[in-house]
C-alpha cells in the first residue's frame, strides 16, 4: 500500500485564514447534522476520490466558509457484510483519491469539547454512496450546532505530516507526487491512497509509515480547559502494544517537563495524553510524538517526530 499526502500551493494560508475565522463564529442552538452528496465528477489519476467538507450552517456553506475544526469524520468501505475504515480526520476540509470502485459511507458521530474529550452526537449522521472509477464524489456536512468552545478552540490541520514527507522523499531521492487536480486545491488536507487491497494494514508487507493527520489543541492556540487532553490523529489503524509511555512529551516554558499518561484509542487511532494535574496558567507547552514509540500494524514508525506548541490562558 502506498500514501502520499501534501499540502497544495498556498493553502498553509488559507488553512490559517479558515481557523482564525472558526474562532469567532457563533451558531445557532438546536438541530441537527446533515450529510449530502453531489453528483460525481471526473477526477484525474487511477480509481476513485472522495471530498469532504464540513460547514457550521447552511449560511456558512452557502458562503464556502468551511470549519469548525474538531468534527470527527470517518470514511468506510463496505466489504460484504461489514464496513471497513478507510481514513478518519478531525479538519473541516479533506479527500481521499486512489479508492478502488465500490460502496462507501462517509459518517460523523463525534466531536471534541474543547479541554479534548470526545462527545458523541445523539445522532450520528451518515451518507452511503458508491465511488466510480475515475469520479470523484463531494460530500458536504453541515452543523446545525457545535458548542462555541469547540470552534473557539478548534483543532488544526498537521502540515507537519505533509512537510516530513516531502522531506523524505528528498532525502531519498525520491520523486514528488504530482500535484492535488485543481478541483480539490482548496482543500486543507489531501491524500492519496492505494487501497487495491486494503486488507494489507493487517500484512507485513505494508512498508509505509502512518501519517499524523490532525491534533489537538490547535497549534498556538490558547485554551481555557486546566487540564486538556493532547491528541494525535493517524491515518491508519496503530498497534495495540506498541506505544510507550514516553510517546508524548510536554514541556512548559515556564513549568518544565509535565508528567501526564499516554494512551492508545484504537477504535479511532489517537494518540492521547493526559496531564497528571492541573496545567499551570499562563504558560506555553510544547508538544512533541516520539516518533519510535508508535507503530502501524505492519510494524512501521512514522518518518519524524511530530511537534507543535499552545498555551493555557491566564
Amino acid at each position: 500500500m502506498t500514501r502520499r499526502s501534501w499540502l497544495a500551493p498556498g493553502s498553509l494560508g488559507r488553512t490559517v485564514a479558515v481557523a482564525l475565522m472558526g474562532a469567532h463564529l457563533v451558531l445557532a442552538v438546536g438541530g441537527c447534522v446533515s450529510v449530502k452528496t453531489g453528483a460525481p465528477r471526473p477526477g484525474a489519476g487511477t480509481g476513485g476520490g472522495v471530498a469532504v467538507e464540513v460547514y457550521a450552517s447552511d449560511t456558512a456553506r452557502r458562503a464556502g466558509s468551511v470549519g469548525p475544526h474538531g468534527v470527527l469524520g470517518e470514511l468506510e468501505r463496505r466489504e460484504g457484510r461489514v464496513w471497513r475504515p478507510v481514513f478518519r480526520s478531525l479538519n473541516p476540509s479533506w479527500a481521499v483519491v486512489g479508492l478502488p470502485p465500490g460502496t462507501y459511507r462517509v459518517r460523523v458521530p463525534a466531536r471534541l469539547t474543547e479541554d479534548g474529550h470526545v462527545q458523541r452526537l445523539t445522532r450520528p449522521a451518515e451518507r452511503t454512496f458508491r465511488v466510480q472509477e475515475g469520479m470523484i464524489t463531494d460530500v458536504r456536512v453541515t452543523l446545525s450546532h457545535v458548542p462555541p468552545a469547540l470552534v473557539a478552540a478548534g483543532v488544526v490541520t498537521v502540515v507537519a505530516a505533509a512537510v516530513l514527507l516531502a522531506k523524505y522523499l528528498d532525502e531519498h531521492d525520491l520523486p514528488r507526487p504530482p500535484l492535488p487536480p485543481p478541483e480539490l486545491v482548496e482543500l486543507a488536507f489531501y491524500v492519496s491512497l492505494d487501497l487495491a487491497q486494503l486488507a494489507a494494514w493487517q500484512e507485513v508487507r505494508d512498508r509505509q509509515p502512518p501519517l499524523v493527520t490532525s491534533h489537538f489543541p490547535a497549534a498556538r492556540a490558547v485554551v481555557a480547559a486546566r487540564r486538556p487532553r493532547v491528541l494525535f490523529a493517524f491515518s491508519e489503524p496503530l498497534a495495540p502494544r506498541s506505544l510507550r509511555a514516553d510517546a508524548v512529551a510536554v514541556l512548559g516554558e515556564s513549568s518544565g517537563l509535565i508528567p501526564g499518561v499516554v494512551s492508545l484509542d484504537l477504535e479511532r487511532w489517537w494518540v492521547t495524553w493526559v496531564p497528571a494535574g492541573d496545567l499551570p496558567a499562563g504558560d506555553t507547552f510544547h508538544v512533541t510524538l516520539n516518533a519510535e514509540a508508535v507503530r502501524d500494524l505492519a510494524g512501521n514508525a512514522p518518518v519524524e517526530p511530530t511537534s507543535f506548541s499552545f498555551r493555557t490562558a491566564p
